[in-house]
C-alpha cells in the first residue's frame, strides 16, 4: 500500500482534487500448483494488471524511469476479480487471463472502477511468448471486453488491445508497447454527445532504450506518442494529442539507494497550440 501525499483546500466543499489517502495497490491470495513441465497459479483479490508489460516494472525501485509512460494509465492499474496464470516450457510461454470488476486502467483515471456498477464483467488476458535462441526477448499480445466502467448499462461495451516487445540481456534494456481502445459512452436523443454515460477513444506507443554503462550509472530515452478524446455531455472535453521525449539517467548508488532524473519535452500535434509543458523531474528511492 502507499501513502499518497496530495493537496486540497478543505473550506472549499466544492473544490477539485482529494486531500491525502491511503492507496491498497495489492491485496490477493494466491494458489500455486506446479508440475515438472507446468507452472500454475490462480489468485482471488486485488492483483497486477495483464495487460502489455509495462505494470510489471511500475514501482519505483524496479522502474528504469521517473514517469511512467503516457499509456499506462490504459494498462497499469490494479483490478479486483480472478486471474489465473501458466507458465509452460521452461517458462518460454507465458498465458494470463482474468475476470475482473473493470479494466485495467490505473485509479486515478476517471474511468476506472473497481466497485462493479453493472452486472457484466471485464475478460483481459496476454499472451507472452520468449522466442527459442533469444530467451532475452519476449513477446506480447493482449486484450480486454467488458462492459463499460462507471455507468450501469451491461451491453454499452468497452475494449482496448495491445501488444509488447521486450529485450533485456546484459546491460541493455529495450521495450517497446502499443495500445488501443474505445468506450463508446452513450447519448440521450437530442442531447450532447456523450451525456448519460462518457466516451473515450485512444491510441498510443512509447519505445524505451536504456543501457547501464557502469553498475551506478545507467542512461536511459523514451519516446511516447498518444492520441485520445475524452467526452462528456456539454460540461468536458479532454483532447491530447502529443509527442514526449524522456531523457534521463539512473544512479544505483548501492543495493538500497537509487537517484533518478530527467527531462520530459512534450510537443503538441495537429490543432493544439503549443504551450509551456516541459518538465524536469527527479526521484529519490530508498529501500530495505
Amino acid at each position: 500500500l502507499d501513502f499518497v501525499p496530495r493537496g486540497r483546500d478543505v473550506s472549499e466543499p466544492d473544490g477539485l482534487f482529494m486531500g491525502d489517502y491511503i492507496d491498497v495497490k495489492l491485496a490477493y491470495l494466491e494458489y500455486r500448483a506446479n508440475t515438472r513441465h507446468l507452472k500454475a497459479s490462480v489468485f482471488a483479490g486485488k492483483f497486477d494488471s495483464v495487460i502489455g508489460f509495462e505494470y510489471r516494472s511500475q514501482e519505483a525501485p524496479s522502474r528504469i524511469e521517473v514517469t511512467p509512460s503516457l499509456i499506462c494509465r490504459y494498462t497499469c492499474g490494479y483490478p479486483i476479480g480472478l486471474k489465473a496464470r501458466l507458465l509452460a516450457f521452461d517458462e518460454a510461454l507465458n498465458l494470463n487471463v482474468a475476470i475482473t470488476n473493470g479494466s485495467s486502467f490505473t485509479e486515478g483515471f476517471a474511468f476506472s472502477n473497481e466497485i462493479d456498477a453493472n452486472h457484466f464483467k471485464t475478460i483481459s488476458g496476454r499472451l507472452g511468448i520468449r522466442i527459442p535462441g533469444i530467451r532475452e526477448l519476449e513477446i506480447g499480445a493482449s486484450g480486454s471486453y467488458g462492459a463499460q466502467d462507471n455507468q450501469s448499462e451491461d451491453n454499452i461495451y468497452q475494449w482496448q488491445y495491445a501488444f509488447d516487445v521486450h529485450f533485456h540481456r546484459h546491460d541493455l534494456v529495450l521495450r517497446a508497447e502499443y495500445v488501443k481502445g474505445r468506450a463508446p459512452g452513450e447519448t440521450e436523443m437530442g442531447g450532447p454527445r456523450c451525456g448519460i454515460a462518457p466516451c473515450l477513444t485512444f491510441e498510443g506507443a512509447y519505445g524505451l532504450l536504456g543501457y547501464r554503462v557502469t553498475n551506478i550509472v545507467m542512461p536511459y530515452a523514451r519516446v511516447d506518442w498518444r492520441d485520445a478524446l475524452h467526452e462528456k455531455g456539454a460540461s468536458f472535453i479532454y483532447i491530447s494529442k502529443l509527442w514526449r521525449t524522456t531523457a534521463g539517467v539512473r544512479l544505483q548508488l548501492n543495493e538500497n539507494v537509487i537517484f533518478k532524473a530527467e527531462y520530459i519535452v512534450n510537443r503538441e500535434l495537429d490543432r493544439i497550440p503549443q504551450f509551456p509543458n516541459d518538465l524536469f523531474t527527479s526521484a529519490l528511492v530508498v529501500k530495505y
